[in-house]
């Protein structure tokens, strides 16, 4: 990070200084690149850039998943990788994110390795970690650099040298004076003499401050830039429609029939797989999954204004790609009800390729490879194994977790695996009083369980199976009632019975 501090952006801001709040701000299309590349970055990237930055983020439970999967046993996992993918996943967008002026991310980009005897030959693969073993047995550590297409310098996202308004609540609109005034309007701002102009530079830890507060906050600006009161909003709207996704991911939900509570899930590796896959989805690609029903600090601000912008101040297809960057390839996994799809890569070719200088000069040729088949002289396909099973024994979309193997989740998403040397991990069951209290489901995660699930992970730091499942509790609930209300009903029956009887013997004797 200390390479960066050097780099900054520069940003004009209007400050009402009675209510200490940001009214907006100023700044070129390279500060807006940053803020939308916030979109990019997957949750246990941002997760682990908060513990590097010393400025810790508590986004709903995805804090205890990530702390779950460092403290997995390593064995639970297919091999050493996996662990190491989830608590460091790519960016979908890491091309464009590693052009930006200002990055928050430290991931390296991503590395190619062949195996250094098999590429002599005609028939050889190609891996993104050199500890991946080669089909003849050796470590695939040989490394080729990726050619690709030189970009041009007038912004990644967005057009550099535009101008763009920044809203407390990172809406971004184009600037102009017919805009400027609406908003600060409709919050209440109508007196611009009480409105103090400020300019900052902004350095990396200051636009890592704006994220943090923009997954908590609806005035990230205010927050960051002035100390402001932060106004924490963070919601879902739970979706129980019907589902159409065909096939279904089987758990066993223990109730506590008391607090009508969901108190922790035993779960097989598919449904981990799909648990742990969500610090790998990039911000932009949960919120086109939900479809705008979730409201995560300003997030989805940004991500409207993405869509809300003219298509013509962006950069090629930039819109589309921020709109849903997807998940990196082979970061995802198969028994995904929510369908989060990786990116499209394409063919990976390998061939002669030019090196050139800045200046377009030719430097030297050598073997290279590339997305772009006409970009490589003698070019022939290459086939990129999955680090997870390359192998072959098993098929590329596995997941992460070993099968088979039992997993046990809290309400707060706490992973722990059971193994043969590990307990129960269960302190319900320490007070003997509790067992009749306790109440077992057996419940089938479809999409809309699924996407409710991501949701309620992302907005509460606590019960996300709780929050999401709530139907199902309530449906629950009414079930054990009304074996209690027929009783009610049938005691008060025979009550009835009885007293109309007593009340015939009483006017007979009269």
């Amino acid at each position: 990070m200390a390479s960066n501090q050097e780099i900054t952006a520069p940003l004009r801001y209007w400050v009402d200084n009675e209510r200490k709040r940001v009214v907006m701000a100023e700044a070129s299309g390279h500060f807006v690149d940053v803020l939308f590349s916030f979109l990019t970055l997957p949750l246990g990237t941002i997760i682990r850039l908060g513990n590097t930055f010393g400025q810790p983020i508590e986004i709903g439970c995805i804090n205890n998943l990530f702390k779950s999967v460092e403290a997995l046993n390593p064995d639970v996992f297919w091999n050493d990788i996996c662990k190491r993918m989830l608590l460091s996943p790519r960016n979908p967008l890491q091309f464009s994110y590693q052009r930006l002026k200002l990055k928050v991310d430290d991931t390296q980009p991503t590395k190619y390795f062949v195996c250094h005897i098999c590429s002599k030959g005609s028939d050889f693969s190609l891996s993104t970690f050199d500890e991946v073993k080669c089909h003849c047995g050796n470590l695939m550590k040989r490394q080729l650099d990726m050619l690709v297409e030189p970009a041009g310098g007038n912004g990644v996202f967005v057009k550099g040298d535009a101008m763009f308004l920044i809203f407390d609540d990172l809406t971004v609109l184009r600037s102009s004076p017919s805009v400027s005034f609406k908003p600060p309007l409709q919050l209440g701002h109508k007196e611009f003499r009480k409105v103090e102009e400020k300019s900052l530079d902004v350095d990396t830890n200051k636009v890592f401050s704006i994220l943090n507060q923009a997954l908590t906050s609806k005035s990230a600006l205010s927050v960051t830039l002035e100390n402001g009161k932060s106004e924490p909003s963070s919601s879902f709207l739970p979706d129980i429609g019907p589902s159409r996704w065909k096939d279904s991911i089987k758990i066993k939900v223990i109730v506590s029939k008391s607090q009508n509570k969901i108190l922790f899930v035993e779960a097989d590796g598919d449904f981990v797989d799909f648990l742990v896959s969500f610090l790998t989805m990039p911000l932009g690609s949960i919120m086109y999954l939900v479809n705008g029903k979730l409201s995560l600090g300003s997030i989805d601000k940004l991500y409207t204004s993405v869509k809300n912008l003219d298509p013509s101040w962006f950069i090629a297809s930039s819109t589309k790609s921020l709109l849903n960057p997807k998940v990196a390839l082979h970061f995802g996994c198969g028994s995904n009800p929510i369908n989060a799809s990786e990116e499209d890569t394409g063919k990976y070719w390998y061939g002669t390729g030019i090196v050139k200088d800045n200046r377009g000069r030719i430097i030297c040729e050598k073997n290279m490879i590339s997305k772009k088949k006409d970009m490589l002289k003698d070019p022939k396909d290459i086939k990129l194994l999955d680090p997870r099973s390359s192998d072959g024994a098993r098929k590329s979309d596995v997941g992460f977790m070993k099968r088979p193997c039992l997993f046990v989740v809290s309400d707060n998403l706490e992973v722990k695996a059971m193994t043969t040397s590990s307990s129960i991990p269960c302190p319900f069951m320490e007070n003997d009083r509790l067992l009749d209290d306790l109440e077992e489901h057996l419940v089938e995660i479809r999409k809309s369980q699924a996407l409710n699930l991501l949701m309620a992970s992302l907005t509460s730091n606590e019960a996300a199976f709780t929050r999401s499942l709530s139907h199902l509790l309530w449906n629950w609930k009414c079930q054990r009632c009304i074996p209690f209300w027929g009783l009610l009903g049938r005691k008060k029956i025979r009550h009835r019975k009885k007293k109309e009887k007593e009340d015939k013997e009483s006017e007979k004797d009269i």
